[in-house]
C-alpha cells in the first residue's frame, strides 16, 4: 500500500517499519542512561532493501553488546568495556592525561583484557599487579589501579557487574623516594650562575639578554612556585597591583597537546604555536594570585618594556620568538647548576624548595596551599621537606636541658 507506513515489532529486535518513501527502519529503544537519567538514543538502521537494513541493525546490536552498552548474559570482555570507557572519558580529561591513561589501559588489557568483565576478580587484579611489578615501580602500578578503579565503579553503576572487585584489592606498598632539593642559599647561586658569562670554548650562542631571561625564569620558579607551563605562558596582563602589592595572577599555562587530540571545551584552549596551546591551570585551585618581591616585579617589567611585549604576548620566548619548551629550559637549568657547582635536581624541585621554605617560615596550611595552588594540604605536605638543620633548631628550642648542662 503505497504512501502508508507499515509497523510491526519482532521479538528482541524492537520496531521494524517501512516509511512512506519505501525505506526500511529497524529500531530498538535503549531506555534510560543510569549515569544521567536521560533517555538514550535508540539503535537504528535504515535501508531501501529490508535485508540490508536488518544486517546493518544486527551489526550495530553486536557492537553494543560487545562493549557492554547492551547487556547480555555473558557481558562484555574487560578489554572491550575499557575501550568504551576511554572513549566516553575522552572529553573529561585533558589530552595528555587521556593519552597516558589509554597507554596504561592497553598494558592492563594485555593481562586481563580477555576476561569477561562480570567474571573479573580481585585475584585476577592482584595477579596482574604482581606481573606489572616485575618491570614497574609500585607507585606506577598504583597509578594503573587508580584508573582501573574508576572504570569498575562506572561498570557497577551501569549494572554490568554486581560487585566491584577493586574493593578487595589494596594499594601496593610504595618505595620511599625523597626528592632532592637545593639548600636554602642555593637558588641565589643558580641565578648568579645563569647570569654569568659562559666559557667561550663550550658555549653556544649566548648574550647578556638571553642570560637575563633565564635568570628571571629561575627566579620566578623559586620565588612563586609557578609550574613550568605557568611560567612559559606568562603574559604582561597577569602582572597586577593589589592594594599596591605586586602580584602575578596565575590563570593560564602553555602546554603541548598532541596533534589530532580531542581538546575538551572546558580547557578553554587557545592555540599559540605549533603543538603549544594556552589553557587553564592544572586544577581549579591552580588559579591563584601570588605576591612577588618588588625587585622581581621591576625586573619583569624592565624585560617586558625592553622587548616590547604586548599585554597578551608571551613574556618569555625562545631565540626565534616561539614559546619556551621544557627541553629549552632543561639545558639552561643544567648549565646553571653545573656552573654553580651544585648537584643536579630537576627544575620542578623549585616548587618543592618554596613549599619547604614556606613551612619553615611558619606559614599556615591555608597560606601554603594558596601560594602553591594545591587542592589540599596533603599535596603541599608531599612538597615539603624538613631539613635536619631546621628540625634540630626546633628541638633545641623545645627541649629543656635534661642533664643540667653536663
Amino acid at each position: 500500500m503505497a504512501g502508508k507506513t507499515k509497523n510491526r515489532r519482532t521479538g528482541g529486535s524492537g520496531s521494524v517499519f517501512q516509511d512512506s518513501k519505501g525505506r526500511w527502519h529497524f529500531r530498538k529503544d535503549m531506555g534510560t542512561d543510569p549515569a544521567t537519567g536521560r533517555r538514550r538514543p535508540p539503535i537504528e538502521a535504515t535501508g531501501m532493501v529490508k535485508s540490508e537494513a536488518r544486517a546493518r541493525f544486527q551489526a550495530k546490536i553486536a557492537e553494543w553488546e560487545r562493549d557492554g552498552r547492551l547487556p547480555t548474559k555473558d557481558g562484555p570482555k574487560t578489554a572491550d568495556y575499557f575501550e568504551r570507557w576511554m572513549e566516553e572519558h575522552r572529553t573529561a580529561a585533558n589530552p595528555t592525561t587521556w593519552r597516558n591513561e589509554s597507554s596504561w589501559m592497553r598494558t592492563m588489557n594485555a593481562i586481563i583484557g580477555n576476561i569477561r568483565l562480570n567474571r573479573l576478580t580481585a585475584d585476577d587484579i592482584n595477579g596482574m599487579c604482581r606481573r606489572l611489578r616485575r618491570t614497574r615501580k609500585s607507585k606506577t602500578v598504583n597509578t594503573y589501579l587508580a584508573v582501573l578503579g574508576a572504570v569498575l565503579r562506572t561498570a557497577k553503576r551501569d549494572g554490568l557487574i554486581a560487585d566491584d572487585p577493586m574493593e578487595n584489592v589494596g594499594r601496593m606498598p610504595e618505595d620511599r623516594y625523597e626528592r632532592p632539593i637545593l639548600d636554602v642559599a642555593d637558588p641565589a647561586k643558580v641565578i648568579e650562575a645563569a647570569l654569568a658569562e659562559p666559557d667561550p670554548a663550550v658555549a653556544v650562542f649566548d648574550s647578556p639578554d638571553e642570560r637575563e631571561k633565564w635568570a628571571l625564569m629561575f627566579e620566578l620558579a623559586f620565588t612563586t612556585g609557578m609550574r613550568p607551563g605557568e611560567r612559559y605562558g606568562l603574559m604582561p596582563y597577569q602582572l597586577e597591583l593589589h592594594h599596591g602589592i605586586p602580584v602575578i595572577n596565575v590563570c593560564q599555562q602553555a602546554k603541548p597537546i598532541p596533534a589530532g587530540a580531542t581538546i575538551p571545551d572546558w580547557m578553554e584552549a587557545e592555540h599559540l604555536d605549533g603543538a603549544i596551546w594556552l589553557t587553564k591551570p592544572k586544577t581549579a585551585k591552580g588559579v591563584r594570585t601570588v605576591p612577588i618581591p618588588q625587585g622581581l616585579w621591576d625586573r619583569l617589567w624592565a624585560h617586558i618594556v625592553k622587548w616590547g611585549v604586548p599585554s597578551h604576548g608571551l613574556v618569555f620566548t625562545n631565540l626565534y620568538g616561539h614559546p619556551i619548551r621544557r627541553d629549552n629550559e632543561e639545558k639552561r637549568w643544567r648549565r646553571a647548576l653545573k656552573m654553580a657547582g651544585l648537584p643536579y635536581v630537576d627544575i620542578y624541585s623549585a616548587r618543592h624548595w618554596l613549599a619547604t621554605e614556606l613551612a619553615a617560615a611558619g606559614a599556615s596550611d591555608e597560606e601554603r596551599t594558596a601560594i602553591m595552588g594545591h587542592t589540599d594540604i596533603h599535596t603541599t605536605s608531599v612538597y615539603t621537606h624538613w631539613r635536619e638543620r631546621r628540625l634540630a633548631k626546633t628541638l633545641d628550642a623545645a627541649l629543656p636541658d635534661l642533664r643540667d648542662g653536663q
